[in-house]
């Protein structure tokens, strides 16, 4: 299969994953921070290796501070909803993904929260900096970023956004889904006050697997209590970190196949300048392509490996089945990202053909891909 779904999730994974995940369903693996037999000693040493691994990715000086989640949905809505209040303000991206906007919704229903959003340039999707700034000063209650699209793969200034937030003395979350293990993030440094990420995209770690980064656990009430193994004369949630977000049984073999990733994207930092060589290789393919559209990319902004495309003639039904009979693994739709495609301008057409290549996407798979293009625009022009 030629595997151009990244975006969604990653594949293949960190070569020998599957063999971390094997020993760890077949070795006894205890439940972690609740035994002192070996078994689940192994099991405290894989949480506290992998915390300490993404405190190191994001430059975290406390790892503690980083709480492990099923996932970038979980850790989203475990920060909207234990962060905000009744009638307060929401200034959010015209690029979010629903695992915002679902929670923002249903949160603004509950709790009368009003919601603003940061216009974005069609031709991009790239934020409106003068417009934000204007927002800014209406003084939301919280600033929700997304870090990279994951229509279009547009990156945002988020940096420059963060600080501009911070002088203002603005909350801020960001979604890092599809830019953990993609671009630099530094929560501290930039003046974040939750970064939500997701292990099983850039990181290449299994799914189930995601966290986030918390500045100041007390003002985030836990989405889900229950026993941690810790303080458990009291029937109250424990306050101390990151215990008091991380009830339940942990999932043990899944973080071990991340902690093995991030072990091996540590020392394999010519992956990504071979794959950004492979990417660009695309890019100057799809734009020779004739009878395609490529959507919300133009040349003075960056972009992760995440193009859009649309076929002039044809529809996307048709093209991804075709794709898919070629053996070739693409998503077209909304992408669970609607308000993106509408400042795209692709809302109306159902949205896009996503191509997401990954760190092992070949140069011959690139072309291969382009061919069956061909093809499909050739078998729609003769009927």
């Amino acid at each position: 299969m030629i595997y151009l779904d990244n975006a969604a999730t990653s594949w293949p994974k960190a070569p020998g994953t599957a063999e971390v995940l094997s020993n760890a369903i077949l070795s006894p693996l205890g439940n972690p921070g609740r035994t002192s037999h070996s078994a689940g000693i192994s099991a405290d040493r894989i949480i506290f290796e992998l915390r300490e691994s993404l405190a190191h990715l994001f430059g975290i000086g406390d790892s503690s501070l980083v709480a492990l989640t099923p996932g970038c949905t979980s850790a989203l809505n475990t920060i909207l909803s234990g962060f905000l209040k009744k009638g307060q303000k929401v200034l959010c991206s015209s690029m979010e993904h629903n695992s915002v906007m679902r929670p923002l919704m249903q949160l603004q229903q509950e709790r009368q929260l009003q919601i603003n959003r940061i216009p974005s340039e069609p031709e991009s999707g790239y934020p409106d900096l003068k417009a934000f700034e204007k927002l800014l000063d209406e003084k939301p209650d919280l600033l929700v970023l997304t870090a990279a699209s994951n229509v279009n793969g547009i990156i945002f200034p988020l940096e420059q956004m963060c600080l501009t937030a911070r002088k203002k003395g603005i909350p801020l979350c960001v979604d890092a889904a599809q830019a953990a293990g993609e671009i630099p993030l530094y929560p501290e440094n930039w003046g974040i006050d939750f970064l939500c990420f997701a292990g099983h995209k850039g990181l290449l770690g299994p799914a189930g697997c995601g966290g986030f980064y918390i500045r100041d656990p007390e003002r985030v009430r836990p989405l889900i209590l229950g026993g941690t193994g810790s303080r458990s004369r009291e029937e109250i949630q424990p306050e101390i970190m990151p215990d008091r977000f991380e009830s339940g049984t942990a999932n043990i073999p899944g973080f071990a196949g991340l902690l093995h990733s991030l072990n091996f994207l540590q020392s394999s930092k010519t992956l990504y300048r071979a794959a950004e060589e492979r990417c660009g290789r695309l890019c100057r393919r799809l734009h020779e392509l004739e009878g395609y559209r490529i959507i919300g990319r133009s040349k003075d902004r960056d972009y992760t490996r995440v193009f859009s495309i649309l076929p002039e003639k044809g529809n996307l039904t048709e093209l991804t089945a075709f794709l898919n009979s070629k053996d070739i693994a693409v998503r077209s739709g909304l992408h669970c990202a609607p308000s993106a495609h509408r400042v795209l301008g692709s809302f109306e057409s159902g949205g896009t053909l996503r191509l997401s290549p990954g760190l092992f996407t070949t140069n011959r798979e690139i072309e291969l891909l382009i061919e069956s293009l061909k093809e499909y625009r050739w078998l729609t022009l003769k009927n």
